[in-house]
């Protein structure tokens, strides 16, 4: 299983997709943002000229008219005070005056501090040269200049004033611009008509025409005939209509006729004005009129034109903003869609994976582990590709990787499930084997009297036991059955189960059996408990110091259940490994084969499965004595009737005399091998008789004696008392005078001596011991364990044609 990334490293494939959707939208929301602004700039700008020139353009206006009417009675007053006229002349300046300071004020009132930058610069040196007025008029009453200082300030205010236009014209592009020089050529030329008004007025109060004068007034003529011609083309229709109409009439013809006759007429010294004073000023304030008309048309068709530009450039930039608004909202919109539905699509093809990683696989792995037919296509269907793009192809490759791996989980249950038969098939082969070859030696046993040979082959007897156990718990572990019984289990007294446990390890002699409660045990769990417990014996004295002893105590639990404690004086295991083996004991997990090491314990797994088998409950842990102390708890279930038990063990074994020496003890699954074991009538072990087992001269077994309620020790298995005896052997002497022994059924009154109470310690004591003895105790030996061997005839007999049949 791989590693999973940190969160801080780890980002959504969604996330990257809506960042890198996003930036294209962004890059249009930005050119939208920025064409939005230009546009609605120039709208405003737009409106901000139209506010201004409505504002402060027809207030300037008016002004320059001021201006002119006040610079051309300034000409009459000063040319007649020297004319010494100058009173009632001054007094209609004074008036004039007065009119041009109160629209002066009027326009200054109507300036905007915010105006725009280049007109309002202009606006300011406007007023800033206006600021000297006064002081022009003081000069003007005191010390009258010359007429042309004294129509220079007009001049030049006047010109600041048509430049105030003039910025209007900047602030606006396009025919709004040319239509506003348009305006502002129209309004010099008219200046320059002032002009011309002004000069002649001058010289007609002063009565003489000089040459400077000839030489302004032809200027300003040919300057306003010359604005005239450039101003007729831009005009409109309406417009040009009128201007048409000007130009056609009497009074513009008048005026073009005394220009023309004024700059005809060479000037002298005292020469008087060449055109009469009265046509001309006629004349030129009719002209001044229609002109003064036109102005005004052309000023409202230029504001109009300032507002009309400024409402479609709002309207341009509420219709270009709405549709890029719109067109970037989209592609918000569309990009967030696609990248949702790809996200949906990673999303679904992540589900699945897990899905399938979480729940379906490890469901398959069961079911093949089971034994259970698996569909391939019907457990691994794919999944459905919507398109064949990236993703689809990767959901395509996903399905591939998905046959694969149910179709190599397929191949390899298969094969582990080979190889478990195959592992099954050795056991149950090994079995057989061992069936036979315990047949075999039981033939050898009853043959022999050689009590060396006998000895040699009780050796064998005990080796192929522990085989066959180790065979029985291949089978188990492979998922087999064990088939050393076949025919219905008798309930299984507790006490046997120790002792044929104990008679199924190498160390035999080193299990120590401690009081155990008269209970019986149901017969299928009472046989693998003997298992279960050779196992635990096994591990202990495999893990233990040859001289010390196991041992094996039961007792009664509060609520009907029982316990068996093994314990041993061994070197024990470290605190984790006992967390691991019990959790092992408590949840015993499929056996596999892949799973197994060098170092791998089977004899837990052994306990483990019997345990989870019965419902019994294992538990490892550390002993006082150092070692490691088992306990097995057998719950309710898996205890018998006792007294039903008792009584059909009683039935099973023949009751011997007072004086009867005890039989041999068998496993609950065939007779007894390798070992004796004794067990008095009374409830406490007797400490003198410990049985001697003649595999070793020179050792005696290490067992105690366990007290039984029949007062003498059963088999496992015993024989029914209708089994038909063998036939009788014939008689005689044999090797060293022992007689020879008669297949005959278990006697009562056969019995051992009693052994003495002082166990022998030395060899010598067993190499001197009575032929007669040994002959007593290899006779009650057999007897024991030919009853044990009838049962499992059949047994063998079952195994051997099944092995035929494979």
């Amino acid at each position: 299983m791989s590693t999973p990334m940190p969160t801080e490293q780890r980002q959504s494939l969604r996330a990257r997709l809506i960042a890198l959707s996003l930036l294209p939208s962004a890059a249009l929301l930005a050119l939208w943002a920025v064409f939005t602004t230009v546009l609605v700039q120039d709208m405003l700008e737009l409106r901000a000229t139209a506010t201004f020139t409505e504002d402060v353009g027809t207030p300037v206006l008016d002004v320059i008219a001021e201006l002119q009417t006040e610079r051309r009675y300034t000409m009459e007053y000063i040319a007649g005070a020297r004319a010494e006229s100058r009173t009632p002349r001054y007094d209609t300046m004074a008036r004039i005056r007065t009119q041009t300071n109160e629209t002066i004020d009027a326009f200054r009132a109507s300036v905007d501090e915010d105006a725009p930058a280049p007109a309002g610069a202009r606006v300011e040196r406007f007023n800033t040269t206006l600021d000297g007025l006064n002081e022009h008029r003081t000069t003007l009453d005191e010390d009258p200049p010359g007429r042309a200082e004294a129509a220079g300030y007009y001049d030049d205010a006047i010109e600041q004033a048509l430049r105030i236009w003039d910025a209007q014209a900047e602030l606006v592009e396009g025919h709004l611009a040319h239509n506003t020089h348009s305006l502002t050529s129209l309004l010099r030329a008219r200046e320059h008509l002032a002009r011309e008004d002004a000069l002649l007025t001058y010289a007609h109060a002063a009565e003489k025409w000089t040459t400077d004068d000839h030489a302004a007034f032809a200027s300003a003529v040919g300057a306003q005939r010359y604005l005239y011609s450039q101003i007729t083309p831009d005009l409109s229709d309406s417009e040009r209509a009128i201007f048409d109409d000007l130009a056609d009439s009497a009074f513009f013809r008048t005026v073009r006729s005394l220009e023309d006759k004024v700059v005809a007429t060479a000037p002298e010294r005292t020469a008087p004005v060449p055109v009469n004073g009265q046509s001309w000023k006629g004349a030129k304030e009719a002209v001044d009129i229609d002109f003064q008309r036109v102005e005004e048309n052309r000023t409202e068709a230029v504001l109009s034109d300032i507002r009309g530009g400024a409402a479609s450039l709002l309207w341009r930039a509420i219709a270009l903003s709405t549709v890029s608004l719109i067109a970037v909202l989209a592609s918000l919109l569309l990009s967030l869609r696609f990248t949702r539905r790809l996200a949906f699509r990673m999303q679904s093809l992540r589900e699945a994976t897990l899905d399938y990683a979480d729940s379906r696989l490890p469901t398959i792995t069961t079911r093949l582990r089971a034994g259970q037919p698996v569909d391939v296509e019907a457990e691994a269907p794919d999944i459905p590709v919507l398109k064949n793009d990236e993703i689809g192809q990767v959901t395509e490759a996903f399905n591939t990787a998905q046959h694969a791996a149910v179709t190599a989980a397929v191949e390899e249950s298969r094969l582990r499930g080979g190889v478990r038969n195959l592992f099954r098939n050795v056991a149950r082969r090994t079995q057989t084997l061992v069936h036979r070859q315990l047949g075999l030696l039981d033939t050898l046993e009853h043959s022999e009297t050689d009590p060396d040979v006998l000895e040699s082959l009780f050796r064998i007897d005990h080796l192929s036991t522990q085989l066959r156990r180790n065979a029985e718990n291949l089978m188990l572990l492979t998922g087999g059955t064990t088939t050393r019984h076949t025919r219905p289990a008798d309930p299984v007294p507790l006490q046997d189960t120790a002792r044929a446990a104990s008679s199924e390890i190498e160390d035999y002699q080193r299990v120590r059996l401690l009081p155990i409660p008269n209970v019986a045990l149901q017969g299928e769990a009472g046989r693998d408990l003997v298992r279960l417990l050779a196992e635990l014996l096994e591990n202990a004295s495999s893990f233990s110091p040859p001289h010390t002893s196991v041992t094996v105590r039961g007792e009664s639990l509060a609520n009907g259940a029982y316990a068996l404690e093994v314990e041993d004086r061994g070197l024990g295991m470290p605190p984790d490994r006992y967390a691991r083996a019990n959790e092992l004991l408590a949840a015993p997990p499929d056996f596999d084969l892949a799973d197994m090491r060098e170092d791998s314990q089977l004899g837990l797994f052994v306990i483990a499965t019997i345990a989870d088998r019965h419902g019994l409950k294992v538990t490892l842990r550390p002993s006082p004595y150092n070692g490691t102390q088992a306990i097995v708890v057998l719950p309710p279930q898996v205890i018998a009737d006792s007294e039903a038990g008792a009584n059909q063990h009683a039935d099973a074994t023949p009751s011997p005399g007072p004086d009867t020496a005890p039989t041999a003890t068998t496993r609950a699954d065939g007779p007894r091998r390798g070992r004796a074991e004794t067990s008095t009538a009374t409830d406490q072990p007797s400490p003198t008789t410990d049985p001697t087992r003649p595999s070793t001269p020179s050792a005696s077994p290490a067992l105690s004696p366990v007290p039984e309620a029949s007062g003498t020790s059963t088999t496992l298995d015993t024989a029914t008392a209708d089994h038909t005896p063998p036939p009788a052997a014939p008689t005689g002497d044999t090797y060293k005078g022992l007689p020879r022994r008669i297949r005959t059924s278990r006697r009562q009154g056969h019995s051992l001596p009693a052994p003495s109470t002082e166990a022998p310690t030395t060899e010598a004591a067993d190499a001197t011991r009575p032929l007669e003895e040994i002959r007593d105790m290899m006779s009650a030996l057999q007897t024991g364990t030919r009853e044990g061997r009838r049962s499992d005839r059949g047994t063998g007999d079952d195994m051997n044609n099944t092995e035929e049949s494979r």
